[in-house]
């Protein structure tokens, strides 16, 4: 609870400096990089598909093309398995929450469309997990390869259109892979990596746009 309250107070805290408001919604596929306590690695993780959203304030950053985004994410990953040894079946369910910080800088636009790169860095920690073998199903939260905080790194392109005056909606594909969660006991070798591939829609509001109207009606006038 702790966490969310620090989350949502940053948010809050940009909403004093930001000029546009983002939502976003979306599928994220992601599989599982996961090394055992004996350091050998699972095969046979299948990718799983689910949900994620986001909300979130942008402002433009030294260029009116690049601009800087702070938002909270919570976003749904996942991986399904077995073990033909053993004759194990398992499969990972996890939900984290996070904040990120991203840059994005519109690279080209084409008559009403605008082409744009966007890269940046998500710090997510775990809010719900649940591993299942067998049918049989256990918590995640406190597992220390999963309740540890995971930070990832993102990247990818999209496209936006203006929707109304001062609204443009958009498409966009992220690539994101995690830093290692690790098993701090000294005797563990166990290690998880996830790799995510996010394909989303969002709605991007101009929050001062009958505000920037007025102050450049008023200086025509002037003028």
């Amino acid at each position: 609870m702790k966490k969310i309250t620090i989350l949502f107070c940053l948010l809050i805290g940009l909403t004093t400096a930001a000029q546009e408001l983002f939502v976003e919604l979306g599928k994220v596929n992601s599989s599982f990089d996961f090394t055992n306590s004996q350091g050998v690695s699972l095969d046979n993780l299948q990718s799983v598909t689910d949900n994620y959203a986001g909300i979130g304030f942008k402002h433009p950053f030294f260029d009116e093309k690049l601009t800087i985004a702070l938002g909270l994410n919570y976003n749904s990953y996942g991986a399904t398995g077995s073990d033909r040894t053993l004759d194990n079946s398992f499969e990972w369910e996890v939900d984290y929450i996070g904040i990120n910080l991203n840059w994005e800088y519109q690279a080209i636009t084409v008559k009403d469309f605008t082409f744009f790169l966007k890269a940046g860095i998500s710090y997510e920690f775990l809010a719900t997990g649940t591993q299942r073998i067998n049918n049989q199903s256990f918590s995640l939260v406190g597992v220390e390869e999963f309740d540890n905080n995971a930070i990832f790194y993102r990247g990818g392109a999209g496209v936006g259109y203006p929707l109304f005056d001062g609204g443009t909606l958009y498409a966009q594909y992220l690539y994101g892979k995690s830093f290692a969660l690790k098993d701090d006991s000294p005797s563990s070798n166990e290690e998880l990596k996830i790799t995510s591939h996010m394909f989303g829609i969002g709605l991007t509001v101009d929050l001062f746009k009958d505000k920037k109207e007025t102050t450049n009606t008023t200086e025509d006038t002037i003028d």
